[in-house]
């Protein structure tokens, strides 16, 4: 790029006018700039003191209402010809009168004066002034505050002003002009003086330049400019040297270049390589994570489906539970696969929490009954202090939280050797719907060093190398509880010493659910609690209070024989472990010299011999099972969820293409029961003709079939018929799978293990094309308040708190406090049905995942309209 070379003339005449220059912008800018300011300072304070001087003489108009008067100021105002337009208001910003009523409305939430259009609007409040009370001193004490009684708003022409400002810049224009005209002319005539004599060396430096290093200056200048003469000629005899050596070097220079450039391209084709190895690599991650979620799922539907199956047939209270625990393990063992394949989205914080009410106190004892096995096994007691205040309903993720519980359990069991494992759980009321749940699990185990505790919430470690020999483990279950629980808005600590056990303590925030509690019965009169255990009977009181009138302690084997009343209950707790001869035997002795009703609680089932006064009930026992066994009149055992609907609203021919024998027989199964008829496939080809040949009313289609698999079926069975509704059933959770689903023209997908409930209501929607409406949403609203007994004003009350927490979180930037609150926000509105709400809270947590401020601040004033406004 040619660069442009200013001349030894144009340098001088530069350095003689810059500075000259310089001052006469500052000065000129300073003198036009202070004159247009004062200029409109001077309309602003006129606009000022108008609408003051008119704002105290309106007060009496206002406060009598008298239009004329208020007329009256108005055409006095407007006499000036930068007045056009007087308005007053009153206290709620209605406007009263208006000099010029086709003007556009006054905007109260703009921040007077403001300028627009070529106006300026002028707002002043309008107060009552009162009367003087110096003269009154028996009304000198304290003053009321003076009533307001509107506002007066002046609209100035902005049209004088700028004229004004027009003519001082011009003025201020011309005279800068003319100083720098003359300051040019002057610095003009003394620069060609010193300029003249250089320009002849100016050409021979011109002529070098070009090339022509053989050109010589001409020496007959004298003084400085010989001189320089005489360097120039030097200078030219040495470049024209320094040339021929440069030339040289940038040959080697160029080919040491294509050698550089040689190697980079080789580079660039490995990192090529690279990634598409990596690629590659990601894509075979994927597809082993969709087909291990296929290989472990389908087992998995084929036991807990068949065991729901055994459930509805005739079986013992024993092998109900049996049948109850299958139930729960596979469902535990599916969360596990679910966190396995979602663990890369744990670490990017991606996974979506659900907020449905769960009883908190029965998935504590799903897990602790889970855990019964493993702990006694090693002759552990795992007890259970819940105390009987806690929210019995709250709304969160009962999956996600029997996962934390289940990792910290497991984990305490697994590094015990012998006592127990306590489950402590309290709660503080932070309003009237939300609580902060406590959950402390204590351990007497061998403990922890203090240096080792920082590797335990690291992913693929444990305390130490030791332990991973001795127990095994991938060293996930505390990570994965940690980040669950900040997920939840929940923290958690670990506190432990060597010899003295390990506490580790959660502190979650949860929404308490309007679900009420079985209806009261008649608490049991009293009871008697025996174990070895203190803890262990504090847990069973605790347990028992809400529903025994009086409960007693019994410390010692020798107090039971000494209770005769025949209709007195006691609750007998074995110790954890293996029972000998002996202590069966002084069992026996102590319960026949006891007449009243006993439940035993051990580890293990006992011989058959023992009296038929006695149940036996696993240690922990549910509450439920133990109240039953202490009086089986009033706490009868539920015998299931009577409103659940397994079966179908009309006769349906159902088409199910499966590969797998054991799904096809159970989903069979479960369509006979609910009243379908079924037609199988079991390949994607035969699914396609058989859909053609028989006219389904609903088609059920695996993904992952032979010959051809279920995304190409169902396109080919789309090609001839848009209208029979087609779910998809698979055991990938990937989601690019469901979208590839639903791009190949499937209703809905339905995840394995095949849920009989959630496959029956899908098969009724589509078959009734039952869609949810949204049109009832005030009323549905009102009513779910109501049922609940919830008031209108304690749910605003909690939306109040958490819009301020996001308010709080607004302020500090602090990104996650926000997203914490929106999700509390979310949660109740979908809890109470209010779904503007709900929308705004999705858009507001959206904001807050994209990081930027503006769209945050936009989503956030849109939620605090809804909420203060009751707009929901």
């Amino acid at each position: 790029m040619n660069r442009i070379k200013l001349g030894i003339r144009q340098r001088v005449l530069i350095i003689t006018v810059l500075p000259l220059l310089m001052i006469t912008i500052i000065l000129g800018g300073y003198f036009i700039n202070t004159q247009l300011d004062d200029a409109h300072s001077t309309m602003v304070e006129k606009g000022q003191t108008l609408s003051r001087l008119m704002a105290s003489t309106a007060e009496f108009g206002l406060i009598t209402g008298n239009k004329d008067i208020l007329s009256s100021l108005i055409r006095s105002a407007t006499k000036p010809i930068e007045v056009t337009d007087v308005a007053f208001l009153d206290a709620n910003f209605n406007t009263i009168i208006r000099g010029n009523p086709s003007e556009p409305p006054l905007d109260k939430n703009e921040a007077y004066p403001y300028f627009t259009n070529g106006l300026a609007y002028f707002l002043h409040p309008v107060v009552a002034t009162g009367f003087d009370v110096i003269d009154n001193p028996e009304y000198s004490g304290e003053q009321p505050d003076p009533e307001f009684l509107g506002w007066v708003a002046i609209v100035l022409s902005e049209k004088p002003t700028k004229a004004r400002q027009k003519e001082i810049l011009f003025r201020g224009l011309l005279l800068a002009s003319l100083g720098l005209l003359v300051t040019i002319l002057i610095a003009s005539r003394f620069g060609r003086k010193i300029t003249n004599p250089i320009l002849g060396l100016t050409h021979v430096v011109e002529m070098l330049q070009s090339g022509q290093l053989e050109t010589r200056a001409s020496l007959s200048s004298t003084g400085e400019l010989h001189s320089l003469a005489q360097g120039i000629n030097k200078l030219a005899h040495k470049v024209k040297e320094s040339n021929l050596d440069l030339e040289e070097r940038v040959d080697k220079a160029t080919q040491r270049l294509r050698s550089t450039l040689v190697h980079l391209e080789k580079q660039n084709q490995a990192l090529d390589v690279s990634r598409k190895r990596a690629d590659r690599a990601n894509s075979a991650k994927d597809e082993f994570l969709a087909r291990m979620s296929h290989e472990l799922r389908t087992p998995l539907t084929s036991v807990s489906g068949f065991a729901r199956l055994l459930e509805q047939t005739d079986l013992k209270l024993e092998q109900k539970e049996y049948t109850r625990i299958i139930n729960l393990t596979s469902g535990l063992l599916l969360s596990i696969i679910d966190d396995i394949l979602d663990y890369s989205k744990l670490e990017s914080n991606a996974i979506e929490l659900e907020a449905i009410p769960f009883d908190l106190q029965r998935s504590v004892l799903d897990v602790l009954e889970m855990q019964t096995a493993a702990a006694h096994q090693k002759s552990l007691e795992l007890i259970p202090l819940i105390q009987p205040d806690i929210p019995r309903y709250i709304i969160g993720d009962p999956v996600r939280m029997r996962q934390i519980l289940t990792n910290l359990i497991g984990n305490s069991i697994k590094f015990t050797e012998d006592g127990y494992i306590a489950v402590h759980i309290t709660s503080h009321n932070i309003s009237n719907i939300s609580s902060n749940i406590k959950i402390t699990i204590e351990d007497t185990g061998s403990g922890i060093a203090n240096e080792r505790l920082s590797n335990l919430f690291k992913a693929f470690s444990q305390a130490d190398t030791s332990i991973t020999r001795k127990h095994g483990g991938s060293g996930l279950g505390l990570v994965i509880a940690k980040r669950l629980t900040e997920l939840m808005s929940g923290r958690i600590a670990l506190n432990s010493q060597i010899g003295s056990g390990t506490k580790v303590t959660l502190e979650i925030p949860f929404t308490t659910s309007p679900q009420k509690r079985h209806g009261h019965r008649k608490p049991i009169d009293h009871l008697y609690i025996y174990d070895p255990s203190p803890l262990i009977r504090e847990g069973l009181r605790l347990q028992l209070v809400n529903s025994v009138t009086e409960i007693t302690e019994i410390k010692t084997l020798k107090e039971i024989p000494t209770i005769q009343d025949e209709n007195s209950k006691l609750v007998f707790g074995f110790p954890a472990g293996e029972l000998s001869e002996e202590h069966i035997s002084q069992l026996k002795l102590t319960l026949s010299l006891f007449k009243g009703r006993v439940v035993l609680l051990t580890s293990q089932p006992l011989p058959a011999f023992l009296s038929p006064r006695v149940v036996q009930l696993r240690k922990p026992p549910r509450t439920q099972l133990l109240l039953n066994a202490l009086s089986p009149d009033t706490y009868l055992l539920p015998e299931g969820d009577k409103t659940q609907k397994t079966g179908l609203s009309r006769k349906t021919k159902v088409l199910v293409a499966e590969d797998n024998d054991f799904n096809r027989l159970l989903i069979r199964k479960i369509l006979q029961q609910a009243g379908a008829d079924t037609v199988e496939a079991t390949t994607g080809e035969e699914a396609v003709s058989l859909a053609a040949k028989k006219q389904p009313d609903i088609i059920l289609m695996d993904v992952h079939m032979p010959v051809m698999d279920g995304i190409e079926a169902t396109r080919k069975i789309r090609l001839s018929d848009q209208t029979t509704p087609i779910i998809a059933l698979t055991a990938n959770v990937i989601a690019s799978e469901h979208e590839r689903l639903i791009e190949s023209g499937v209703n809905t997908v339905l995840l394995k293990p095949i849920n009989d409930n959630a496959l029956c209501g899908a098969l009724d929607k589509y078959l009734n094309n039952k869609a949810p409406t949204t049109t009832q949403n005030e009323t549905t609203k009102q009513s779910t308040l109501e049922k609940y007994d919830i008031s209108k004003e304690t749910l605003k009350e909690e939306l109040i708190k958490q819009l301020e927490g996001l308010e709080s979180g607004f302020k500090t930037k602090d990104i996650q406090l926000m997203r914490n609150h929106s999700h509390q926000i979310q949660g109740l509105a979908g809890l109470y049905e209010l779904p503007e709400l709900e929308m705004a809270g999705i858009s507001l947590n959206s904001a807050l995942k994209e990081g930027e401020m503006k769209g945050i601040w936009k989503e956030l004033w849109q939620l605090q309209r809804l909420i203060k406004n009751e707009q929901f």
